[in-house]
């Protein structure tokens, strides 16, 4: 049962007429009950409303039910399973349900008068089912972004629950106790800074795969990665992994046993690891020097011809490539709505009110990813440093997009970029509702013929060019 009907209704009677009622619910009860006066008191609230086991539905009845934006990621990241909205009249008495529920990995939705509601059909059975930890520390929007990652990366995250941080790194019975009441699922995300070695016991003790963070980025790096420099990176990134896995897991037997006439013990499992590991990692290192190489020789070319670079960077899916292909009118880089669309820098050279500039598009900027990842990167940031002018380009509709713009800033700045090259600018301005004061950047939509122009004569403009 998603909610108990007389509830529901006794709440709603039983409370102002032109008070919005909000009601938090698990499994059909309902545990708490809220009202507001306006829209305003209660999206703050649900701003501030922490994911938690407790409840697995938010039910809001009012005479006009608020419009709440971004469904999907509003109830991936307070981990609904539903999210139901009910318009009542003036006798406090129920008109209508719009209920939105998780089916495998999308929301669906049901609009029914209140009195018909029925409960929607049996959910379908996803491919990949999963159950994902998250710490009690993480807010909704970095739930909601790992959720995402997970459903970039193949999987349907059909159970979720947050813990404990010091669950996360050793509380086995914790997670035990809570995947007790799981559906059928193969897979456990931890996402949480643990080491290998619990990843290692926790797959022991439930016979699953247990990935983590790193693991979902690796796993769409491998899917995304076309060029020679991408497969590297990859590379780079997953010999990194297995070094750290390598040094926190304990193994040690023998492969090979000594005896009576034998020469002693032979190579044990650990050394045998340990020697492949190293000729990978030397393989690749020198791969990465060789494509190092190679593109610093174009960076030096690109300077002898004193021609201009713009570097286009930001968070991933903050609309690089839409802004990319715009600003060359052509479709030069893949764009999509997924997490890393591509790991391949492009760059291309396009003639801007007569002069020709360089424009390089890179691969997006993600939170928490561990240094084996981001050093596996270092060719593309000297790119981006080499460049004269950096478009840092920012999400303004995504929650949290203050945190993310301060995060690939200082990844910049660690990194070797000149904090005077670097120029924000907000995309997707036809969804931003309440557009807050700029002392930098302004605001842009990439599909407005004019915003382009206008975003070409400021590259023109701050390269320290005149029209003539």
């Amino acid at each position: 049962m998603i909610f108990n009907q007389d509830q529901v209704l006794k709440i709603i009677k039983e409370n102002p007429l032109n008070a919005i009622k909000l009601m938090l619910v698990s499994r059909g009860d309902v545990i708490q009950s809220s009202i507001f006066v306006s829209n305003w008191d209660l999206f703050d609230f649900l701003e501030k409303l922490k994911a938690s086991n407790d409840f697995d539905t938010i039910l809001i009845a009012a005479k006009t039910a608020p419009k709440i934006v971004e469904i999907k990621n509003f109830m991936d990241g307070k981990l609904l399973d539903y999210l139901g909205t009910i318009e009542h009249d003036e006798e406090k008495l129920p008109e209508n349900i719009t209920l939105f529920y998780k089916n495998a990995s999308k929301v669906q939705k049901i609009s029914t008068p209140f009195f018909l509601f029925k409960e929607p059909a049996k959910k379908e059975i996803p491919e990949n089912p999963t159950a994902a930890f998250f710490s009690s520390e993480n807010s909704s929007a970095g739930i909601a972004e790992n959720i995402k990652l997970a459903e970039d990366a193949g999987f349907s995250v059909t159970d979720s629950f947050v813990v404990s941080p010091q669950s996360l790194k050793n509380g086995i019975n914790r997670i035990l106790e809570l995947l007790e009441n799981t559906s059928e699922i193969e897979n456990i995300i931890i996402f949480s800074d643990t080491k290998a070695s619990f990843i290692s016991k926790l797959e022991k003790a439930t016979k699953l795969t247990v990935l983590s963070r790193d693991d979902l980025i690796i796993s769409i790096f491998n899917a995304r990665a076309e060029g020679t420099g991408g497969k590297l990176k990859l590379a780079s990134a997953v010999v990194a992994k297995e070094k750290a896995a390598f040094r926190n897991k304990i193994t040690g037997l023998s492969r090979i046993k000594g005896g009576i006439g034998l020469k002693g013990p032979g190579e044990t499992k650990e050394e045998e690891r340990k020697r492949i590991l190293k000729n990978k990692e030397k393989n690749v290192r020198k791969q990465l020097e060789n494509e190092f190489s190679r593109l610093e020789f174009q960076r030096k070319f690109r300077k002898r011809s004193r021609i201009a670079t713009v570097a286009v960077v930001g968070y991933t899916n903050a609309g690089k490539s839409t802004l990319f292909n715009a600003l060359l009118n052509e479709e030069a880089t893949k764009e999509s709505d997924r997490f890393f669309s591509s790991i391949d820098p492009k760059i291309r050279k396009f003639c801007l009110f007569g002069k020709p500039v360089f424009l390089l598009d890179t691969v997006g900027f993600i939170s928490n990813m561990s240094n084996d990842i981001t050093d596996a990167f270092n060719s593309t940031f000297s790119e981006i440093a080499a460049s004269d002018l950096i478009l840092h380009i920012i999400d303004s509709t995504e929650k949290g997009w203050e945190e993310r713009k301060k995060f690939v800033d200082t990844l910049l700045l660690e990194n070797g970029c000149d904090k005077r090259s670097i120029v924000p600018l907000f995309s997707k301005k036809s969804r931003i509702k309440i557009k807050q004061p700029l002392r930098k950047g302004f605001f842009y939509d990439a599909f407005d013929a004019d915003d382009i122009t206008k975003i070409k004569k400021f590259i023109f403009e701050k390269l320290g060019w005149e029209e003539s």
